[in-house]
């Protein structure tokens, strides 16, 4: 403990004990509807992002006053001023959402073990495929933050994988029997798949 901590601990004390011990409070920001400045009467001075739903969550805020620049909230940010209320603002996000630790006189940090601040672990496989060949064909919408794709080793042929547009063959990226890919991805819905054998699969499997 610091000097500074010391000749200010029966100070932090009596306030902690006026406050009634309540220092901190957990706050889930769900991003479904979109937010435009709205404002959050909440006193403190510590902010911190503790984890989010994936990469792909962006919300930005705004502290005391709305005409004060704009802060990403990321997962492990970290604000320490002293502030009366600030404003959120974001587009709407299905599924998305931003864990917020707001305190005073109060510091909390957790160890960061992956992009969304907390400990990726990996899915059910999602197996992909079409009966028809040269079709191009997309997983369901699943957020995520990292995939692999793994061509069947049953394959006899080709899988073209593109990623945010319909996959072509031969104007994409190829993968052969037994082969993959990793990549970082914010929704599996992004992947598309067109096989050159109909009923060949690739399978996927992703961390959340």
């Amino acid at each position: 403990m610091s000097d500074k901590d010391i000749s200010s601990w029966e100070q932090r004390l009596t306030n902690q004990v006026f406050r009634g011990w309540h220092n901190y409070e957990r706050h889930r920001l769900t991003l479904d509807s979109a937010r435009v400045a709205e404002v959050w009467t909440m006193p403190g001075e510590f902010i911190y992002v503790e984890q989010v739903s994936s990469e792909s969550a962006l919300a930005s805020i705004r502290l005391n006053l709305n005409i004060n620049d704009a802060l990403d909230l990321q997962a492990g940010t970290v604000i320490k001023t002293v502030f009366k209320e600030f404003y959120i603002t974001h587009t709407a996000q299905a599924g998305e959402w931003i864990d917020l630790i707001v305190g005073i006189n109060f510091e909390y940090y957790k160890r960061q073990g992956g992009r969304s601040g907390g400990i990726e672990q990996a899915q059910a496989v999602v197996k992909l495929t079409h009966a028809a060949a040269n079709t191009n064909v997309v997983p369901a919408a699943q957020i995520c933050n990292r995939v692999c794709i793994k061509a069947d080793v049953a394959n006899t042929d080709t899988a073209w994988i593109d990623f945010g547009a319909a996959a072509v063959q031969n104007a994409c990226f190829p993968l052969g029997p037994c082969e993959s890919l990793s990549v970082s991805i914010s929704n599996l819905n992004r992947i598309n798949a067109n096989f050159e054998v109909g009923g060949e699969c690739v399978f996927i499997v992703y961390e959340v």
